[in-house]
Protein backbone atom coordinates (compact mmCIF):
# COMPACT_ATOMS: atom_id res chain seq x y z
CA UNK A 1 0.00 0.00 0.00
CA UNK A 2 1.15 3.40 -1.35
CA UNK A 3 0.81 6.76 -1.83
CA UNK A 4 1.17 7.98 -5.59
CA UNK A 5 3.34 10.22 -5.96
CA UNK A 6 2.82 13.49 -8.01
CA UNK A 7 4.73 12.02 -11.11
CA UNK A 8 1.91 9.15 -11.07
CA UNK A 9 -1.02 11.46 -10.42
CA UNK A 10 -0.21 14.00 -13.41
CA UNK A 11 -0.25 10.10 -15.31
CA UNK A 12 -2.88 8.63 -13.57
CA UNK A 13 -5.83 7.59 -16.27
CA UNK A 14 -2.04 5.58 -17.60
CA UNK A 15 -2.49 3.54 -14.91
CA UNK A 16 -6.42 3.14 -14.57
CA UNK A 17 -6.27 1.85 -18.06
CA UNK A 18 -3.10 -0.80 -16.95
CA UNK A 19 -5.34 -2.23 -14.33
CA UNK A 20 -6.82 -5.79 -15.10
CA UNK A 21 -10.36 -4.04 -16.33
CA UNK A 22 -8.32 -1.91 -18.69
CA UNK A 23 -10.23 1.44 -17.65
CA UNK A 24 -13.01 2.33 -15.70
CA UNK A 25 -14.90 5.60 -15.67
CA UNK A 26 -15.73 6.32 -11.92
CA UNK A 27 -11.49 6.09 -11.63
CA UNK A 28 -10.46 8.54 -13.94
CA UNK A 29 -8.94 11.62 -12.45
CA UNK A 30 -10.91 14.52 -14.22
CA UNK A 31 -13.76 12.85 -12.79
CA UNK A 32 -12.13 12.76 -8.93
CA UNK A 33 -11.19 16.48 -9.41
CA UNK A 34 -14.36 17.21 -10.07
CA UNK A 35 -15.98 15.71 -6.98
CA UNK A 36 -13.51 18.02 -5.08
CA UNK A 37 -15.69 20.67 -5.92
CA UNK A 38 -18.62 19.07 -4.21
CA UNK A 39 -16.49 18.46 -1.42
CA UNK A 40 -14.52 15.29 -1.61
CA UNK A 41 -10.96 15.09 -1.35
CA UNK A 42 -9.25 12.73 -3.93
CA UNK A 43 -6.79 10.40 -3.03
CA UNK A 44 -4.62 8.50 -5.25
CA UNK A 45 -3.44 5.07 -3.90
CA UNK A 46 -1.51 2.08 -5.42
CA UNK A 47 -2.23 -1.39 -3.86
CA UNK A 48 0.40 -3.34 -5.19
CA UNK A 49 0.22 -2.45 -8.78
CA UNK A 50 -3.36 -1.78 -9.05
CA UNK A 51 -4.28 1.82 -9.26
CA UNK A 52 -7.26 3.16 -6.67
CA UNK A 53 -8.46 6.01 -6.65
CA UNK A 54 -10.33 7.16 -3.22
CA UNK A 55 -12.74 9.69 -2.35
CA UNK A 56 -12.77 11.10 1.08
CA UNK A 57 -15.76 12.77 3.34
CA UNK A 58 -15.49 14.15 6.00
CA UNK A 59 -18.46 13.91 8.45
CA UNK A 60 -18.31 16.07 11.64
CA UNK A 61 -18.16 14.25 15.05
CA UNK A 62 -18.33 11.10 13.23
CA UNK A 63 -14.84 10.83 11.23
CA UNK A 64 -14.07 10.01 7.82
CA UNK A 65 -14.81 7.46 4.91
CA UNK A 66 -13.01 5.95 1.94
CA UNK A 67 -15.03 5.51 -0.96
CA UNK A 68 -13.81 3.62 -4.23
CA UNK A 69 -16.02 4.93 -6.89
CA UNK A 70 -16.77 2.15 -8.95
CA UNK A 71 -13.87 -0.08 -7.84
CA UNK A 72 -11.61 -1.94 -7.16
CA UNK A 73 -11.37 -3.16 -10.78
CA UNK A 74 -10.48 -6.70 -10.56
CA UNK A 75 -11.29 -9.88 -12.98
CA UNK A 76 -12.67 -11.71 -9.34
CA UNK A 77 -14.13 -11.27 -6.22
CA UNK A 78 -11.43 -12.98 -4.60
CA UNK A 79 -8.69 -10.19 -5.96
CA UNK A 80 -11.47 -7.58 -4.50
CA UNK A 81 -11.26 -8.91 -1.26
CA UNK A 82 -7.98 -9.11 -1.12
CA UNK A 83 -7.75 -5.26 -2.44
CA UNK A 84 -9.72 -4.44 0.89
CA UNK A 85 -8.10 -6.59 3.34
CA UNK A 86 -5.05 -4.61 1.96
CA UNK A 87 -6.89 -1.18 2.24
CA UNK A 88 -8.65 -1.40 5.88
CA UNK A 89 -5.75 -1.79 7.93
CA UNK A 90 -3.66 1.02 5.55
CA UNK A 91 -6.89 3.53 6.19
CA UNK A 92 -7.64 2.75 9.82
CA UNK A 93 -3.56 4.44 10.02
CA UNK A 94 -4.91 7.54 8.26
CA UNK A 95 -8.02 7.73 10.92
CA UNK A 96 -10.38 6.40 8.69
CA UNK A 97 -12.82 4.72 9.77
CA UNK A 98 -14.86 2.79 6.90
CA UNK A 99 -13.80 2.08 3.28
CA UNK A 100 -16.69 1.67 1.10
CA UNK A 101 -16.04 -1.05 -2.56
CA UNK A 102 -17.53 -1.53 -4.99
CA UNK A 103 -16.41 -4.45 -7.14
CA UNK A 104 -17.54 -4.24 -10.90
CA UNK A 105 -17.70 -8.29 -10.35
CA UNK A 106 -20.47 -10.58 -10.87
CA UNK A 107 -23.20 -11.06 -8.16
CA UNK A 108 -23.38 -14.55 -6.74
CA UNK A 109 -23.79 -16.23 -3.28
CA UNK A 110 -20.73 -17.59 -2.76
CA UNK A 111 -19.48 -13.52 -3.56
CA UNK A 112 -22.04 -12.62 -1.14
CA UNK A 113 -21.03 -15.34 1.56
CA UNK A 114 -17.18 -13.92 1.31
CA UNK A 115 -17.99 -10.33 1.73
CA UNK A 116 -20.41 -10.66 4.31
CA UNK A 117 -18.20 -13.16 6.53
CA UNK A 118 -15.33 -10.87 6.37
CA UNK A 119 -17.83 -8.83 8.32
CA UNK A 120 -18.49 -6.47 5.71
CA UNK A 121 -21.55 -4.55 5.04
CA UNK A 122 -23.67 -4.02 2.12
CA UNK A 123 -25.00 -0.69 1.56
CA UNK A 124 -26.90 1.51 -0.73
CA UNK A 125 -25.10 1.56 -4.65
CA UNK A 126 -23.93 4.32 -5.84
CA UNK A 127 -22.63 3.19 -9.64
CA UNK A 128 -25.38 1.28 -11.35
CA UNK A 129 -25.36 -2.57 -10.18
CA UNK A 130 -27.34 -3.99 -12.80
CA UNK A 131 -26.44 -3.34 -16.90
CA UNK A 132 -25.49 -4.26 -20.09
CA UNK A 133 -22.16 -4.38 -21.82
CA UNK A 134 -22.21 -4.07 -25.24
CA UNK A 135 -18.69 -5.46 -26.89
CA UNK A 136 -17.15 -2.50 -29.54
CA UNK A 137 -14.38 -5.06 -30.74
CA UNK A 138 -13.56 -5.78 -34.38
CA UNK A 139 -15.11 -3.54 -37.77
CA UNK A 140 -17.99 -0.63 -36.76
CA UNK A 141 -20.13 -3.84 -39.19
CA UNK A 142 -19.07 -6.19 -36.71
CA UNK A 143 -20.58 -4.29 -33.60
CA UNK A 144 -23.60 -3.91 -35.30
CA UNK A 145 -24.15 -7.53 -36.64
CA UNK A 146 -23.54 -8.45 -33.07
CA UNK A 147 -26.72 -6.13 -32.24
CA UNK A 148 -30.27 -7.14 -32.18
CA UNK A 149 -32.81 -6.77 -34.98
CA UNK A 150 -34.71 -4.51 -33.51
CA UNK A 151 -31.86 -2.05 -32.82
CA UNK A 152 -30.43 -2.23 -36.59
CA UNK A 153 -33.65 -1.89 -37.69
CA UNK A 154 -34.20 1.75 -35.80
CA UNK A 155 -30.31 2.68 -36.73
CA UNK A 156 -31.32 2.70 -40.32
CA UNK A 157 -34.99 4.24 -39.68
CA UNK A 158 -33.39 6.78 -38.29
CA UNK A 159 -30.83 7.69 -41.10
CA UNK A 160 -33.72 7.24 -43.40
CA UNK A 161 -35.94 9.93 -41.67
CA UNK A 162 -32.95 12.83 -41.42
CA UNK A 163 -32.16 12.57 -37.94
CA UNK A 164 -28.69 13.89 -37.13
CA UNK A 165 -26.60 13.19 -34.58
CA UNK A 166 -24.00 15.65 -34.17
CA UNK A 167 -20.70 15.42 -31.67
CA UNK A 168 -20.93 19.05 -29.92
CA UNK A 169 -18.88 20.80 -27.83
CA UNK A 170 -19.68 21.23 -24.00
CA UNK A 171 -20.64 24.49 -24.03
CA UNK A 172 -22.35 26.67 -22.15
CA UNK A 173 -25.71 26.80 -24.87
CA UNK A 174 -25.29 23.07 -25.69
CA UNK A 175 -25.17 22.18 -21.90
CA UNK A 176 -28.39 24.08 -20.91
CA UNK A 177 -30.32 22.64 -24.44
CA UNK A 178 -29.12 19.27 -23.41
CA UNK A 179 -30.14 19.49 -19.79
CA UNK A 180 -33.99 20.80 -20.98
CA UNK A 181 -34.57 17.82 -22.22
CA UNK A 182 -32.81 15.91 -19.11
CA UNK A 183 -34.84 17.77 -16.40
CA UNK A 184 -38.22 17.07 -19.16
CA UNK A 185 -36.96 13.50 -18.97
CA UNK A 186 -36.59 13.45 -15.30
CA UNK A 187 -40.20 15.13 -14.81
CA UNK A 188 -39.18 14.34 -10.87
CA UNK A 189 -39.47 10.69 -11.70
CA UNK A 190 -35.65 10.69 -10.32
CA UNK A 191 -32.98 13.50 -9.26
CA UNK A 192 -30.72 15.29 -10.98
CA UNK A 193 -27.66 17.88 -10.29
CA UNK A 194 -28.06 21.32 -11.03
CA UNK A 195 -27.27 22.90 -14.69
CA UNK A 196 -23.78 24.26 -13.10
CA UNK A 197 -22.74 20.46 -11.84
CA UNK A 198 -24.03 19.16 -14.82
CA UNK A 199 -21.60 21.70 -17.36
CA UNK A 200 -18.61 21.74 -14.91
CA UNK A 201 -18.74 18.09 -14.83
CA UNK A 202 -19.23 17.48 -18.99
CA UNK A 203 -17.06 20.37 -19.80
CA UNK A 204 -14.11 19.03 -17.51
CA UNK A 205 -14.27 15.52 -18.94
CA UNK A 206 -14.75 16.91 -22.57
CA UNK A 207 -11.75 18.91 -22.61
CA UNK A 208 -9.91 16.15 -21.10
CA UNK A 209 -10.76 13.90 -24.32
CA UNK A 210 -12.75 11.58 -21.36
CA UNK A 211 -16.58 12.28 -22.51
CA UNK A 212 -18.53 13.64 -25.64
CA UNK A 213 -21.41 15.40 -25.52
CA UNK A 214 -24.22 14.24 -28.22
CA UNK A 215 -26.73 16.27 -29.79
CA UNK A 216 -29.94 14.87 -31.91
CA UNK A 217 -31.93 16.64 -34.36
CA UNK A 218 -34.55 16.18 -36.86
CA UNK A 219 -34.95 19.39 -38.72
CA UNK A 220 -34.22 22.21 -37.06
CA UNK A 221 -35.48 20.46 -33.62
CA UNK A 222 -33.55 19.30 -30.86
CA UNK A 223 -35.10 15.73 -30.00
CA UNK A 224 -32.44 13.74 -28.00
CA UNK A 225 -29.02 14.08 -26.48
CA UNK A 226 -26.00 12.35 -24.18
CA UNK A 227 -23.03 12.46 -22.41
CA UNK A 228 -21.02 9.66 -22.32
CA UNK A 229 -17.93 9.34 -20.09
CA UNK A 230 -14.55 7.04 -21.06
CA UNK A 231 -11.53 6.31 -19.13
CA UNK A 232 -8.85 3.82 -21.10
CA UNK A 233 -11.36 0.69 -23.02
CA UNK A 234 -14.52 1.70 -21.01
CA UNK A 235 -17.33 4.20 -21.99
CA UNK A 236 -20.19 4.57 -20.25
CA UNK A 237 -23.45 6.08 -21.21
CA UNK A 238 -24.12 8.62 -18.06
CA UNK A 239 -27.29 10.78 -18.93
CA UNK A 240 -29.58 10.91 -21.85
CA UNK A 241 -32.76 13.35 -22.63
CA UNK A 242 -35.63 13.26 -25.09
CA UNK A 243 -38.04 15.76 -26.03
CA UNK A 244 -41.46 14.50 -25.03
CA UNK A 245 -44.84 14.72 -26.55
CA UNK A 246 -46.90 14.41 -23.35
CA UNK A 247 -45.35 14.99 -19.79
CA UNK A 248 -45.73 11.28 -18.31
CA UNK A 249 -46.00 9.36 -21.35
CA UNK A 250 -42.47 8.10 -21.73
CA UNK A 251 -43.86 5.60 -24.73
CA UNK A 252 -44.03 9.22 -26.79
CA UNK A 253 -40.57 10.76 -26.57
CA UNK A 254 -38.03 11.13 -28.73
CA UNK A 255 -36.80 7.43 -28.20
CA UNK A 256 -39.24 6.01 -29.56
CA UNK A 257 -40.04 7.86 -32.43
CA UNK A 258 -37.72 7.98 -35.64
CA UNK A 259 -34.84 5.73 -33.90
CA UNK A 260 -33.80 8.84 -32.63
CA UNK A 261 -32.56 6.94 -28.85
CA UNK A 262 -31.18 4.07 -31.28
CA UNK A 263 -28.74 6.50 -33.56
CA UNK A 264 -27.87 8.58 -30.35
CA UNK A 265 -26.06 5.69 -28.95
CA UNK A 266 -24.87 3.66 -32.10
CA UNK A 267 -22.94 7.56 -32.79
CA UNK A 268 -22.12 7.47 -29.30
CA UNK A 269 -20.70 3.75 -29.79
CA UNK A 270 -18.52 5.10 -32.38
CA UNK A 271 -17.17 7.73 -31.03
CA UNK A 272 -15.80 5.48 -27.90
CA UNK A 273 -14.64 3.09 -30.51
CA UNK A 274 -12.30 6.06 -32.13
CA UNK A 275 -11.28 7.50 -28.75
CA UNK A 276 -10.01 3.57 -27.69
CA UNK A 277 -12.49 2.09 -26.02
CA UNK A 278 -13.52 -1.75 -26.02
CA UNK A 279 -16.73 -1.97 -24.15
CA UNK A 280 -19.58 0.59 -23.74
CA UNK A 281 -21.44 0.13 -20.60
CA UNK A 282 -24.95 1.20 -20.43
CA UNK A 283 -25.64 2.14 -16.96
CA UNK A 284 -28.48 0.79 -15.56
CA UNK A 285 -31.33 -1.76 -15.79
CA UNK A 286 -33.72 -3.78 -13.68
CA UNK A 287 -32.13 -6.89 -12.32
CA UNK A 288 -32.01 -9.60 -15.56
CA UNK A 289 -34.54 -11.49 -13.30
CA UNK A 290 -36.84 -9.01 -13.72
CA UNK A 291 -35.78 -7.63 -16.76
CA UNK A 292 -39.23 -8.76 -18.64
CA UNK A 293 -41.34 -7.38 -16.18
CA UNK A 294 -43.62 -4.88 -16.97
CA UNK A 295 -44.19 -3.35 -13.64
CA UNK A 296 -40.50 -2.46 -12.96
CA UNK A 297 -39.86 0.88 -13.63
CA UNK A 298 -36.85 0.33 -15.89
CA UNK A 299 -38.61 -1.90 -17.56
CA UNK A 300 -38.77 0.52 -21.00
CA UNK A 301 -35.17 1.43 -20.43
CA UNK A 302 -34.29 -1.95 -19.92
CA UNK A 303 -35.71 -3.60 -22.94
CA UNK A 304 -34.34 -0.43 -24.91
CA UNK A 305 -30.72 -1.21 -24.05
CA UNK A 306 -31.14 -5.24 -24.70
CA UNK A 307 -31.66 -4.26 -28.15
CA UNK A 308 -28.13 -3.84 -28.35
CA UNK A 309 -26.79 -7.08 -26.26
CA UNK A 310 -29.11 -9.35 -24.86
CA UNK A 311 -27.81 -10.34 -21.58
CA UNK A 312 -28.00 -7.94 -18.40
CA UNK A 313 -24.42 -8.04 -15.93
CA UNK A 314 -25.54 -8.01 -12.35
CA UNK A 315 -23.32 -7.01 -10.04
CA UNK A 316 -22.46 -7.58 -6.34
CA UNK A 317 -22.89 -4.33 -5.30
CA UNK A 318 -21.87 -1.85 -2.77
CA UNK A 319 -19.99 -2.69 0.49
CA UNK A 320 -18.54 -1.33 3.80
CA UNK A 321 -15.60 -2.61 4.60
CA UNK A 322 -15.33 -1.61 8.65
CA UNK A 323 -11.71 -0.19 8.81
CA UNK A 324 -12.63 0.98 12.75
CA UNK A 325 -15.61 -0.73 13.61
CA UNK A 326 -16.90 1.29 16.30
CA UNK A 327 -16.61 4.18 13.99
CA UNK A 328 -17.79 2.88 11.15
CA UNK A 329 -21.04 1.61 12.95
CA UNK A 330 -21.96 5.03 13.76
CA UNK A 331 -21.13 6.09 10.37
CA UNK A 332 -23.55 3.20 8.95
CA UNK A 333 -26.10 3.84 11.28
CA UNK A 334 -26.22 7.71 10.65
CA UNK A 335 -26.27 6.98 7.22
CA UNK A 336 -29.58 4.40 7.31
CA UNK A 337 -30.95 7.72 9.60
CA UNK A 338 -30.39 9.99 6.41
CA UNK A 339 -31.99 7.95 4.14
CA UNK A 340 -34.97 6.86 6.09
CA UNK A 341 -35.69 10.50 6.53
CA UNK A 342 -34.83 11.53 2.82
CA UNK A 343 -37.85 8.86 2.44
CA UNK A 344 -40.42 9.85 4.44
CA UNK A 345 -43.60 11.27 3.52
CA UNK A 346 -43.14 14.37 5.99
CA UNK A 347 -39.33 15.37 4.25
CA UNK A 348 -41.08 14.90 0.65
CA UNK A 349 -43.82 17.34 1.65
CA UNK A 350 -41.16 19.95 2.44
CA UNK A 351 -38.79 19.23 -0.69
CA UNK A 352 -41.39 18.38 -3.48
Amino acid sequence: MRFANADKIARWDDFIEANPAAGAVWQGRKYAEHERALGFIPIYLFVGDLACMVLERRIPLLGRTWHLPGAPRVVDIESAFAVASALAPFAAAQGVATVRIEPRVPDDASARYLLHAAGYRQVQVWAPRHTVIVDLGGTEEQVLARFGQRARRWIGRAARDGVAVERVEATEENCRNFYELFAATADRRFPIRSFEHVHSLYSRLQKAGNGQLFIARLGDEVVAGAFVMRVGGEAMYLNGASIRKEAGLSGENGLGAHGVGHAVQWEAMRWAREVGAVRYDFGGTPLSAQADDPAHPLCGVGQFKLSFCKSIVDYIGTYDVPARPIRSRLLYEYERMILAAAESPTFRRFVS
